[in-house]
């Protein structure tokens, strides 16, 4: 599915849209199509929907699209409700809000789910041990392998994350194995080992390993790894080729023709599958996905902090009220750095990229303008997601980037507001 409503059931987290210049008829297609059938996650999301603003917005949308973007909603059954909020219960509901601080007004969407929580809210609790897995690798074990597929692609970019999603499984699968060894030497299980014996299988659990390893082959093909993925690739296929050179030394010493042969044939496969890595050049790793409004905020911190260093104590009263907003910007920060945070990522490549963001934001304040930009925009990525141009070739540098003209939102937040874009 393609345009505005693509992107809605493509949401994995709470997120923001834009209906400037929707008229009934796209608020018709846009509500049909996003939510008349369930999105496919575990657990409750906002969704939240600018209808409306003060003077500086006002001409992109007309005084009635709150009423007709509700009245669309209303149509496939959604209901008005202002005590609407991020859990299950809230499923097929929405809300109005005018946001004075942002000046603008939304339509939050609560949507159906089909994930694990919404079982468990039409099961009203009756059974605890039906909870629905919380963390990333709990949903990713234990859903159907449609699904499964779908969040890799969605939810893991990089080779790195697929990688550990491939630990995890064998991991997993050592686990059953192990568990299914003790029950044949009629030994009693514990209980977190008859939990993991009822739940998802070996011969699935399998399965998934395959699909994940033709994932992992397909970015080394492609050269989609990072410098330090190819790293670690290499030194993988070297020692792999000690290896198996080992076995054909030994084998030509036995005298064992045909295990030559078929060990050759493994040699030269992973040489050129090594020769293939050395000659690809390394992508950048992907951007953060609140990216803009992390370097907006840092930005703002940088202010102030300069702000106390050049006064010294010394300070108005409209200086005293915008340094008292610094606990507020640093708390919004550190939940935009927490959903920026990708599945299976590990800490040193999310500070990696919190890193590179952060000195970004920091070349924002030392850079001049470009001549008729007005100053707008931040250097960088920060979308919620990849473009589909990029999609194919590798991620977008969190490093690099011109300078990308601010998206006309209306009136800029206010920083008090800075809980505003975590919606």
């Amino acid at each position: 599915m393609s345009g505005m409503a693509g992107k809605v059931r493509r949401a994995t987290d709470s997120d923001e849209f834009d209906l400037a210049n929707y008229d009934q008829s796209r608020c018709d297609e846009l509500a049909k199509g996003a939510f008349s059938e369930p999105l496919p996650l575990a657990s409750m999301v906002k969704l939240s929907f600018v209808v409306g603003g003060g003077k500086l917005v006002r001409q992109k949308y007309t005084d009635d699209l709150p009423k007709i973007f509700m009245f669309s909603l209303s149509t496939i059954g959604f209901t008005d409700d202002n005590s609407a909020s991020c859990e299950a219960g809230s499923g097929g509901k929405y809300k109005f809000q005018h946001d004075t601080g942002k000046n603008l007004k939304f339509v939050h969407v609560f949507p159906h789910i089909s994930g694990g929580a919404a079982a468990a809210a039409a099961g009203g609790g009756e059974e605890e041990e039906e909870e629905a897995p919380q963390t990333p690798e709990d949903i990713l074990l234990t859903c159907e392998m449609d699904a499964f597929k779908t969040l890799i692609a969605r939810q893991l970019e990089t080779y790195g994350q697929k990688k550990n999603l491939m630990d995890l499984l064998k991991r997993r699968i050592a686990k059953l194995e192990e568990i299914e060894a003790k029950m044949a030497r009629l030994e009693q299980l514990k209980p977190e080992e008859q939990k993991l014996f009822d739940g998802v299988g070996v011969e699935e659990l399998k399965e998934k390993s395959k699909a994940v390893s033709a994932e992992l082959q397909a970015m080394i093909e492609a050269g989609r790894l990072t410098s330090a993925e190819r790293a670690a690739v290499l030194e993988q296929f070297e020692s792999k080729l000690e290896a198996i050179e080992a076995e054909v030394a030994k084998a030509e010493a036995d005298g064992k023709a045909k295990r030559v042969q078929a060990l050759q044939g493994q040699v030269e496969a992973v040489r050129k599958t090594r020769n293939t890595v050395k000659e690809n050049t390394p992508v950048g790793l992907p951007p953060l996905k609140h990216a803009q409004d992390i370097k907006k905020y840092y930005s703002k911190l940088h202010d102030l902090a300069r702000l106390e260093k050049a006064n010294k104590g010394n300070y108005t009263i409209d200086e005293l009220k915008k340094l008292g907003e610094k606990p507020e910007l640093e708390e919004a920060i550190a939940e935009l750095e927490r959903r920026s945070r990708c599945w299976l990522e590990a800490d040193e490549i999310f500070q990696d990229r919190l890193q590179a963001c952060v000195r970004a934001a920091q070349n924002a304040k030392k850079a001049p303008p470009p001549p008729g930009s007005g100053g707008g925009g931040y250097p960088g990525g920060g979308g919620s997601r990849q473009s589909a141009g990029s999609a194919g070739t590798g991620f977008s540098t969190v490093s690099r980037g011109g300078p990308k003209p601010a998206k006309a939102k209306g009136a800029a937040a206010a920083t008090k507001n800075a809980f505003g874009a975590l919606g």
